[in-house]
């Protein structure tokens, strides 16, 4: 349970301030990066075993005065659930432990929402539904961790072609991003792992594999518009190539960019503080979240290191990102193409869109306290946004259907059809978007170097 003694609640309600709690988890941390052991084509580095390739925090905001009556509540919904599943209860009772989302996910979950049983789908329903009675806020960022690796190693040749270059240093490092997550070879993965080989060498390397993918791929209608992409890219590495000009190394470590993190939720907070009255905000954060990240933000206080069983706001964000986390990495294993078949595209199968009226509401909850919210900054993708979008057009596509009786009258092959022309359509979205931005920040402070560090632009 949460101290309630660090300020004097009635002071604050006659300053009309309210102390907001904010509760912080994580899924798919990875702080160093390896390559596959044997090297995998499909996953390229060597993940944990959720094989999560994006990293996904997520942050609930509660009222302090509500805090007290989620809490009761919320063990009342776990009490219920666990009447169904006695061993599970005994198990824990047993351990000490509170029950997390990976015991309620940890298995039945093959196609996502749609393979999760009746009893699961009613306990994050129940969640979802107390959430939205007391308005809990929600923030949810996203960030690539091949994309954390391009920023490592690339990071001044971008601006460098911001700077000397008419080429997009958001656009160039969003195709780099996905070259290195899909097509990139073994060599490539490698060089970009290894801090001894310089950037130059490294570009070098890139230039020939999008050479040998684009020879190969000639008469591949669907790798059409990629050649063509890959040919920009090729003349901007040989602007470097040729005119043998000079980059300094990046002096940033190979490893996980809490910068990116730190980004995010200040843009909410910022937001929040804008647009909102004047509150008080307190942040905990679980186990392992480093808690020297956020002390630029003006936060009340911070509590690091915070154990979930002694928070039940902790034990709801899990619930909420493990959730996030699994769907996130079983959207994107399932939409890889095949390698021996790169003239096909993949889809989502029909399997994914089959189902039950409890699990199209809970995607409907989901949709309504994830992605419907007023403000514009509680949902952040990475500048490689591909995973985030597929999660946001996945939940909004079916959400966008009223009923269920209405939802079925579309075949399942068509579901995937229209998915992923939405997929296609925000995606195209988050292209102009970026680069209006970019060029806002260019006009406004010259580069977009000089933007990220005045921590006005998206870091790259």
């Amino acid at each position: 349970m949460v101290n309630r003694s660090y300020y004097d609640e009635k002071e604050y309600s006659d300053w009309g301030v309210v102390m907001k709690l904010l509760f912080m988890d994580e899924k798919g941390p990875q702080n160093s990066f390896k390559i596959s052991s044997p090297f995998n084509k499909i996953d390229k580095l060597s993940y944990a075993n959720d094989n999560m390739h994006s990293y996904v925090a997520n942050v609930i905001q509660i009222d302090d005065f509500d805090y007290i009556s989620i809490e009761r509540k919320y063990q009342e919904i776990v009490t219920e659930y666990l009447s169904n599943r006695p061993q599970l209860r005994e198990s824990l009772e047993k351990k000490g432990k509170e029950l997390k989302g990976l015991d309620l996910l940890k298995s039945n979950f093959e196609y996502g929402i749609a393979s999760m049983k009746k009893n699961e789908v009613k306990f994050y329903i129940d969640l979802l539904d107390l959430l939205l009675e007391y308005n809990v806020e929600n923030l949810l960022f996203l960030v690539s961790k091949m994309s954390i690796i391009t920023s490592s190693r690339l990071i001044n040749f971008l601006y460098f072609l911001d700077s000397e270059t008419v080429f997009s240093a958001f656009i160039f490092k969003y195709i780099v991003t996905k070259y290195a997550e899909v097509e990139a070879s073994e060599e490539v993965v490698k060089a970009l792992l290894d801090k001894s080989l310089s950037t130059r060498k490294i570009l070098e390397l890139i230039r020939n594999d999008m050479i040998t993918i684009s020879r190969k791929n000639l008469g591949n209608a669907r790798m059409s518009r990629q050649i063509g992409i890959y040919n920009q890219v090729i003349k901007a590495i040989d602007l470097v190539l040729n005119y043998r000009t000079e980059l300094t190394e990046p002096d940033l470590a190979l490893s996980f960019d809490w910068s990116k993190v730190k980004w995010a939720f200040d843009l909410w907070m910022t937001e929040q503080r804008i647009t909102g009255p004047e509150n008080q905000y307190r942040l905990f954060l679980d186990e392992g979240i480093p808690q020297d990240t956020f002390n630029s933000i003006d936060f009340y206080q911070v509590d690091g290191d915070c154990n979930s069983r002694d928070y039940i706001g902790l034990q709801i964000t899990d619930m909420i990102v493990v959730l996030v986390g699994k769907l996130v990495s079983q959207l994107n294993s399932n939409t890889k193409y095949d390698f021996e078949k790169p003239d096909q595209r993949v889809l989502l199968c029909g399997e994914y869109y089959n189902f039950s009226e409890d699990q199209f509401n809970f995607i409907k909850k989901i949709q309504q306290f994830i992605l419907a919210r007023k403000g514009q900054y509680h949902f952040i993708n990475d500048a490689y946004f591909d995973d985030s979008v597929l999660l946001e057009t996945y939940i909004g596509y079916i959400s966008s259907y009223d009923t269920l009786e209405n939802f079925n009258k579309v075949g399942f092959k068509r579901h995937s059809e229209l998915h992923m022309e939405n997929f296609i359509r925000i995606s195209d979205m988050k292209f102009r978007e970026g680069v209006r931005t970019e060029a806002l920040a260019k006009e406004i402070y010259g580069t977009i170097k000089a933007a990220v560090e005045a921590e006005m632009f998206r870091p790259l």
